[in-house]
């Protein structure tokens, strides 16, 4: 229980004879942090506390980082008879919240200004009442082998950055997208910035795929280690027994997190009034003193508390709408495919589609496709045709699911796949096993499950399923449908080539493992519509 004295004005003050009682409401507990009661009465008596008649409630929900420095605001400054009822929570999760239809606090301070813009919140009734109430630079930092780099973006590109998830911390976002803001800085065209995503998510994919960096810390690595951390100014101020670590931020400057206070427009009007007291304090030397001392720069602060990081640029923020279109990318980009390709190899794929047959163009799609999948991907290959692999069974293996780096008998998985993609024209011939293959592929990628991958089966066929000794529609479904684990998902994205394929079949296997299916009407979509198939997630 905090107890704080009523000043002249009705504000909460320590100085002073109890007139305010400030109450921990017992029972109510939001997001960690509890329920302050401000109430007027006249005298020391607990039976005055009923002047107030109704109160005003709000509530508050804060980042992390400034949630410790917000309480001790809301304990100097809420205003009588009103409940402020704090709440932590990270500003990513509140805006996928509000994006899908969920109510904006009644006042909001994320960890940044681009999670309050229509890219990350959509058409929200909020008002931005405070650009910035504190901020801490994101930075770079190492043991004493590592360095400093010129840039975020060589930093990147280097392989030798690890990140917290950008999908879900600010500091991860604002990471991947620091090469932009540097761009003009550094010479570099936005265009080029934007491209350097690729490498770096790829091995951020690649390390997660090995167990590594699943959580990121600044003092993660040993002391010999060359590898930098991205981290905030603040949690680099509260490691302790790690003299070593340096800021090795790019001299060109560091993204910032910079809290900025938003209130939502269908509030109660008590609301911008607890906000303003909140923004005013948190301004005046009292609250600076309390910013610095939870490891934040106060507004208009140049340099670090306690001298933790040489950083005094502030990079510009972009967009929230080219920070989403960045993280989209990554989202892609850094979560490895785990795929079993199933080719229909039926005679139908002999057919003529603009300088080659269907399975020529397919062969050359796959190939390069195989381009654009990292070392760390995971890629098998079938073909099927009514008894392909033999009487009664409609699928034969031309490669197991295996990392496209897999060396076996002196070439690799990539260099494999390639060669047999150059063999599929000779093997078409018979009917479409459709539905037997769909079953044994979908139960193998299974089996083949890895974590931190996109696991599916990359079904392709012209045709529809002409076995008759094969299972039906329906309980095909009902199997797929009863092998789908949402704890272990693997998708089946199908891809239906020309409009002789049995589209409609295709979506039904696809919607009931979580999948999709697309149509390659003309010849010359299906390199276009492979690539999207591999890269959906």
């Amino acid at each position: 229980m905090n107890n704080l004295d009523e000043r002249d004005g009705g504000r909460a003050s320590m100085r002073t004879p109890v007139l305010v009682v400030l109450l921990l409401v017992t029972g109510i507990v939001v997001g960690g942090g509890a329920a302050y009661l401000l109430m007027s009465r006249d005298g020391t008596s607990a039976a005055g506390a009923d002047s107030c008649g109704a109160y005003d409630t709000i509530e508050l929900t804060v980042g992390p980082e400034l949630y410790g420095a917000v309480l001790k605001a809301v304990e100097e400054t809420a205003p009588e008879c009103t409940r402020v009822e704090p709440d932590l929570r990270p500003g990513i999760d509140v805006a996928k919240g509000v994006a899908l239809g969920g109510a904006v606090p009644d006042i909001w301070i994320p960890e940044s200004r681009f999670l309050t813009t229509k890219a990350y919140v959509g058409n929200a009734r909020l008002r931005v009442l405070a650009r910035s109430l504190a901020h801490t630079p994101v930075l770079l930092v190492g043991g004493k082998s590592a360095r400093r780099f010129d840039s975020w973006g060589d930093a990147e590109t280097s392989g030798l950055v690890s990140v917290p998830d950008p999908e879900t911390t600010v500091a991860g976002t604002l990471a991947v997208v620091a090469p932009q803001a540097e761009a003009r800085a550094v010479g570099r065209s936005v265009v080029d910035a934007r491209q350097l995503v690729v490498p770096f998510a790829q091995t951020y994919g690649a390390r997660r795929s090995r167990g590594d960096d699943a959580e990121v810390a600044p003092a993660m690595f040993a002391r010999s280690s060359s590898r930098l951390v991205v981290t905030t100014e603040q949690e680099l101020a509260s490691v302790q027994g790690r003299s070593d670590l340096r800021d090795l931020t790019p001299a060109v400057g560091a993204p910032a997190l910079d809290f900025p206070m938003a209130v939502s427009e269908d509030a109660e009007p008590a609301a911008r009034e607890v906000a303003r007291a909140l923004a005013d304090y948190l301004g005046s030397p009292d609250g600076r003193a309390e910013l610095n001392a939870e490891g934040l720069r106060a507004t208009g602060d140049q340099r670090s508390p306690g001298s933790v990081s040489t950083v005094t640029t502030v990079l510009p923020t972009p967009t929230g709408a080219s920070i989403s279109g960045t993280v989209q990318s990554w989202r892609t980009l850094a979560v490895p495919s785990s795929i079993l390709a199933v080719v229909d190899a039926s005679g139908s794929m002999d057919f003529s589609a603009g300088t080659g047959t269907r399975m020529d163009l397919l062969a050359d799609a796959a190939g390069i496709g195989l381009s654009f999948l990292p070392d760390h991907a995971r890629v098998g290959l079938w073909v099927f045709s009514i008894d392909k692999g033999g009487p009664g069974r409609d699928w034969r293996e031309l490669e197991p699911i295996r990392r496209l780096d897999d060396l076996r008998f002196g070439r690799t998985q990539r260099y494999a796949l390639r060669q047999r993609a150059m063999e599929m024209p000779g093997l078409t011939d018979g009917g479409t096993g459709l539905y037997d293959t769909a079953l044994a592929a979908y139960k193998e990628a299974v089996r083949s499950y890895r974590p931190h991958y996109s696991n599916a089966v990359v079904l392709m066929t012209d045709g529809q399923n002409e076995d008759p000794g094969s299972i039906g529609l329906r309980p095909l479904l009902a199997q797929l449908k009863a092998l789908r684990d949402p704890d272990r998902p693997v998708r089946l994205v199908g891809i239906a080539i020309s409009g002789d394929a049995d589209l409609a079949a295709l979506e039904q296997m696809a919607h009931v493992t979580g999948g999709e299916a697309y149509l390659a009407a003309q010849p010359q979509d299906i390199l276009e519509v492979f690539a999207k198939a591999v890269l959906s997630r």
